[in-house]
């Protein structure tokens, strides 16, 4: 099955490949794919300040963990795409860059897991402390 797959995105890549350079000639090619690559570098290369900004909304609570992993692992993903020669790899790389099109690949790869939560209740009689721990189960979307 990865063979197919390898080989429809080897087919897309060398059909928009040439696409891009009978209209914006090989010159254009080239330029296109010196400078995505620059990009791509350039994204890599500052990745720890945008790890460290989301590890900072992860505290404050503004996105989840799942959020923070999906996010940055497929910003490195879009990186690497952009790196890599060929107009149809860049524009899959310009896409996973984009948070709405991760999400939705994220759902797509990543279901929703269940998340357990523990809710503890106790009684106070004294010295004797009981606890009586109720799961409670909910389902948690990325």
């Amino acid at each position: 099955m990865g063979l197919i797959y390898f080989l429809a995105y080897l087919f897309l890549e060398i059909l928009f490949s040439y696409e891009f350079a009978r209209i914006f000639t090989p010159l254009g090619l080239f330029l296109e794919v010196l400078l995505t690559a620059g990009i791509g570098v350039y994204i890599i290369r500052n990745f720890h300040f945008s790890l460290a900004v989301e590890m900072q909304r992860v505290l404050k609570r503004e996105i989840s963990e799942e959020e923070f992993v999906t996010s940055g692992l497929f910003r490195m993903i879009g990186a690497f795409l952009l790196i890599i020669p060929g107009v149809f790899s860049d524009i899959l790389g310009l896409l996973f860059l984009m948070e709405p099109f991760a999400r939705w690949v994220a759902k797509k790869i990543f279901p929703p897991q269940k998340v357990h939560k523990y809710h503890y209740t106790k009684e106070d009689d004294g010295d004797i402390i009981d606890v009586e721990v109720i799961e409670i189960i909910e389902d948690k979307k990325i």
